[in-house]
């Protein structure tokens, strides 16, 4: 009897833990079963095994019981690149160990992939926000045991242009063990973008990037030009709350593109060192104050419509010897502008005053835009002025030259269809008007 009770006991404990290891999501290992844990990770490339770069790698983290997923690619033959963020704490520290905390899988032609553990931590980024886009870069190199014989990719201080076309390859983490290699060929650099006012060139330490889908697991995943030098490191994407406070503005054009922040290895460390590309960009200021007043700045309807009211008043200008007009912005419905252009003085009397020798009013005829202007944002989260012409009004002016001769200064009649409208006593000073 005592015989049947211990093996009941231990069929019972052996079935608990099955049901331990079968649980789906990520799976939160005891220290004792790592190894079991890891022994079951995969990886596989998403196309044909010749396609998929032999030097990128599923990076696993153990923190507190728990594996967390990353990506990273050789930069040498034991020399790993990641995500300084996806490290814990505890690991950010140069020339710490790491075995049995991080490990690296490369995908081979057989199902299961090479497993290379952990010496020590190099270098890596420290991260003094929890904002990313406040990091001045995420990247931390780790040393492997042991040479790995693979292709490795070079990181270069090129920058990224505005608009400029990368790629980049990453490990989606399907389940608690499954990695499918991914490419993604739709990424671009993005500067003056809502989501990272201080991403301004292609030394900005903190990048933008639109277009590249980012999974479970992509953190680490290098960005590459079309010679195949490393230009990025992808960190975290954009915050959901910020993507849902734009949608709640009700100015997008069009849905917005994959957006996360990237390492721009123009400034981001690299081993061994190098310089920089522009010393003053990559060690300028940031900080929450700067993001936010860089966001005020091109969310602001006076910056926003500045360049569209210049332009028509010049075209304006250009029309008439006359007078100087300027554009007023009346708000209108659904938080959009109404251009008005008014007639603000006069321009260089003496060139033409002397054309008129009688005391008759002068009219004089010009085709007016009738315009709304609001403020939209692009998929790549620019702000911009939306503009929507109607028509054009053929508008008169009229004043009396005698009485501008005489005084210096005269009343300007304005109508179209509608009722008159009196600007009284303009003269030739206009003040700042250009």
């Amino acid at each position: 009897m005592i015989s049947l009770v211990a093996l009941l006991s231990l069929g019972c404990g052996k079935k608990a833990d099955e049901e331990k290891i079968k649980t789906p999501g990520y799976t939160n290992p005891e220290i004792s079963d790592t190894e079991l844990e890891l022994s079951k990770q995969e990886l596989f490339c998403g196309g044909t095994d010749s396609t998929c770069p032999s030097y990128l790698t599923k990076v696993v983290i153990l923190d507190k019981n728990k594996f967390k997923f990353c990506t990273g690619f050789l930069t040498d033959d034991n020399v790993v690149v990641t995500a300084s963020s996806c490290l814990p704490e505890r690991l950010r520290i140069k020339d710490i160990g790491c075995g049995g905390d991080i490990f690296f899988f490369f995908a081979q032609s057989n199902d299961k992939p090479l497993k290379v553990g952990c010496q020590k931590v190099l270098e890596v980024s420290q991260l003094n926000s929890k904002e990313p886009y406040l990091w001045r870069s995420d990247i931390a190199y780790i040393q492997l045991p042991k040479n790995v014989y693979r292709r490795n990719v070079t990181p270069s201080r090129s920058g990224m242009d505005d608009m400029d076309k990368f790629y980049t390859w990453s490990v989606d983490q399907i389940d608690e063990y499954q990695g499918i290699i991914r490419k993604s060929e739709n990424c671009q650099s993005i500067h003056n973008s809502y989501f990272n006012p201080l991403a301004i060139n292609q030394s900005s330490p903190v990048m933008l990037m639109a277009g590249c889908e980012f999974s479970e697991g992509n953190g680490g995943s290098p960005i590459l030009d079309y010679r195949g030098k490393v230009r990025g490191l992808i960190s975290r994407p954009v915050a959901k709350a910020q993507i849902d406070e734009v949608i709640s503005m009700r100015i997008l054009e069009r849905p917005l593109k994959s957006l996360v922040h990237v390492s721009n290895y123009a400034c981001a460390p690299i081993y061994p060192e190098q310089d920089v590309l522009n010393e003053d960009e990559c060690n300028k200021k940031l900080d929450i104050n700067s993001y936010d007043m860089g966001q005020s700045n091109l969310i602001n309807e006076a910056n926003l419509f500045k360049a569209s009211v210049q332009r028509v008043e010049h075209a304006l200008n250009e029309k008439n010897r006359y007078l100087k007009m300027s554009v007023e912005l009346t708000a209108v419905a659904d938080e959009a502008y109404h251009l008005t252009v008014v007639p603000k003085c006069f321009k260089n009397v003496s060139n033409w005053i002397g054309e008129f020798n009688n005391t008759k009013p002068f009219t004089f005829n010009l085709e007016l835009p009738e315009m709304k202007i609001k403020k939209s944002m692009n998929e790549f989260g620019r702000l911009f002025s939306m503009e929507t012409l109607r028509n054009s009004i053929p508008t008169n002016f009229q004043f009396k030259p005698s009485i501008l001769r005489n005084s210096k200064e005269a009343t300007v009649f304005v109508w179209a269809d509608g009722p008159t409208r009196t600007f009284q006593n303009l003269s030739e000073n206009c003040g700042s008007l250009l």
